[in-house]
């Protein structure tokens, strides 16, 4: 509060009184320090003087120094360097500009990696040249040592407004002859920024140094606009230099070379790339490379990729047979890559093959995406991907004819008949998509499965009611792990299915099935405040359950079972999230208020009857409804 009452009192020496002050910080753990260098933060720069340079000097290397520093210290140290160098830059304080920029280095090791955040957003038109002046000194001092760190950090920081300063974009020539090769490569990208010269300057920095073709900013003003001085670079020997070592794998990109490029040239980085493929003393990675960018080449490159499709090694095969789907026609590709669906290609081709598919006409898929679904044509993964597809890429009869004649194969697989039940819900538009489900949800495990994998948002709400039977029907099965799975998935479909929460209070109530009450507990707690048909099963399953309605013989071997199912469904009901907006406080309050109309009998005459269910309750009452009565 002190630091930043000086700063609003407008007075620098109040400012220089707190700044003595904070001389004391040397002997502070790091939170104070942190602290009272972010409220410096506040501070205007502008009652900053040269004054009190050595005062900020003290406190800057006191808190670079310290051994537990902190980034928290570091970054408002560094943001308070950078504010008081945007300011002085244009009044001319030497020696806080001096400060700033020698705390930025300090903080960050050199002036390269200074961050002077965007003083194109910050400084006024114009003042871009005074920036200039003021720190022109600076530069000029490190370009004599090769240091263009400030220069880039500069050029970085002034945005668009560099390219219009002359003397910058000399520094920036300079460091790129003259900086290291990193240096350099940040340089070029910065030099070539301005779009008006960048032409004439890209063949100013090739006849110096050939080797720069292979930085990507220059490529892509070679593949895009001067593709007059691409011959020089295909074919032949590799431009070594500066920025290309030899032994480096290299080819000029060609991701224009199908609109930008003359045919001379289009067929001499063929010859090329297919050299580099051939090369077995090539890494693989760099032939599988080289295959990718074969294929785009328009007319020729389908043709040289096919050669490599059967290729002994596994990676060039696969590769080509990827690369495959980026041609100039990827249709035609379709059917080399489904002829792999039933080998061991077929987790490159399948996928490969979706790509191509959405290039060609539906009319001529549904042939073979037939034939690549029956039994015995391949791998099981490979159907269902195939069955995918077509859902995907056909039309709407296609498609589910196509999917109902999968299903139906005497001897499918049951994981690509659930692969034609998941898929099938995007095809409910046609009636035998609906006689699939159907029987899918009468079906082997696998099949109810994937049917309650789909949630309402996913389908037209015409057809949600439907699915929603669907969904209730696997509810009734005899296997307790799918009926636990059903009674999760009916939630969100209770809207659309009147009547199903019935199917929850019957699980709940069942005391002769004890492998599905809890997630029927669960589901019914989490039903309750989404529908008034879920709200008012709740209630019947309270009052079945409290009033001992239900057949509750504990046995030999059972504790009470309604008892705990009571208490399972009561803590489910306390542990939603949305606890507390109003629709869950109404469900809970009335939750309360029909358990504490029960009471238990087995009480003596002298004592006061108390609840039977509502202690459990109570217990996990959450505060927000510590005021519901009962």
């Amino acid at each position: 509060m002190l630091v930043r009452n000086a700063g609003r009192s407008g007075d620098r020496e109040s400012v220089a009184t707190v700044l003595e002050d904070l001389l004391r910080l040397r002997n502070e753990q790091d939170p104070v320090r942190s602290t009272a260098l972010r409220a410096l933060l506040t501070v205007p720069p502008d009652l900053f003087t040269d004054t009190v340079e050595p005062l900020l000097d003290r406190i800057a290397a006191d808190a670079v120094e310290a051994r537990d520093s902190s980034a928290t210290t570091r970054t408002a140290l560094s943001s308070l360097a950078v504010a008081v160098l945007r300011e002085h830059a244009v009044t001319g304080e030497r020696a806080l500009l001096n400060w700033a920029l020698r705390t930025l280095v300090r903080i960050s090791g050199n002036s390269g990696s200074a961050d002077l955040g965007r003083l194109d957003r910050t400084l006024r038109r114009g003042q871009e040249h005074t920036v200039l002046e003021a720190l022109r000194p600076w530069l000029e001092a490190g370009a004599e040592r090769s240091d263009y760190g400030l220069v880039l950090a500069l050029a970085r920081a002034l945005g668009r407004r560099a390219d219009a300063l002359p003397g910058l974009q000399e520094l920036l020539w300079q460091a790129i002859s003259y900086g290291s090769t990193s240096t350099a490569r940040s340089a070029v990208e910065l030099w070539l920024r301005d779009p008006a010269d960048r032409d004439a300057r890209i063949e100013r920095l090739l006849t110096r140094d050939p080797s720069a073709a292979a930085l990507p900013a220059v490529q892509r003003v070679l593949a895009t606009r001067r593709t007059d001085l691409l011959d020089a670079y295909l074919g032949g020997t590799p431009p070594w230099g500066r920025f290309l070592t030899p032994g480096t794998v290299w080819t000029i990109g060609t991701d224009y070379a199908g609109t930008r490029w003359v045919p001379r040239q289009q067929r001499a980085v063929q010859r090329e790339l297919e050299r580099t493929v051939a090369d077995e003393k090539l890494p693989l990675y760099a032939r599988g490379a080289a295959l990718g960018r074969l294929a785009t080449l328009p007319g020729r490159g389908a043709d040289a990729v096919r050669a490599w499709m059967d290729a002994p090694d596994a990676v060039l095969a696969e590769a080509a047979l990827a690369a495959l789907a980026h041609t100039d026609r990827p249709a035609d590709a379709l059917p080399d890559l489904l002829a792999h669906a039933g080998d061991d290609r077929a987790r490159v081709a399948l996928y490969a093959a979706g790509r191509a598919a959405a290039h060609a006409r539906p009319s001529r898929l549904r042939e073979p995406f037939a034939a690549r679904t029956a039994p015995g044509t391949g791998e099981v993964t490979s159907r269902k991907q195939t069955v995918r597809l077509a859902a995907t890429l056909l039309p709407l009869p296609d498609a589910s004819a196509l999917l109902a004649d999968a299903y139906a194969q005497p001897d499918q697989h049951p994981d690509v008949r659930a692969a034609c039940v998941a898929s099938g819900t995007e095809l409910l538009g046609d009636e035998r998509m609906w006689e699939v489900l159907a029987d899918a949800a009468t079906g082997e495990r696998a099949l109810r499965t994937a049917l309650l994998r789909t949630h309402p948002n996913e389908l037209d709400p015409g057809h949600r009611p439907r699915y929603a039977k669907l969904v209730r029907k696997v509810c009734a099965s005899d296997d307790d792990e799918l009926v636990a799975l059903g009674h999760r998935a009916l939630v969100p479909w209770l809207p659309w299915a009147p009547g199903a929460a019935t199917v929850l209070v019957e699980a709940l109530t069942d005391m002769d099935r004890r492998g599905t009450w809890s997630s029927a507990a669960d589901a019914l707690a989490t039903a309750s405040p989404a529908t008034p048909q879920a709200a008012t099963a709740l209630h019947r399953a309270l009052t079945l359950l409290a009033t001992g309605e239900t057949a509750d013989d504990a046995g030999a071997e059972r504790d009470r079972p309604a008892r705990q199912r009571l208490g399972r469904l009561t803590e489910a009901l306390t542990a939603w999230p949305q606890v507390h907006d109003a629709r869950g406080r109404a469900v809970l309050g009335e939750a309360g208020r029909v358990l504490a109309g029960h009471r238990d009998g087995e009480l003596s005459d002298d004592q006061e009857p108390a609840p039977v269910a509502v202690g459990t309750f109570e217990r996990a009452l959450p505060d927000a409804l510590v005021g519901v009565n009962g």
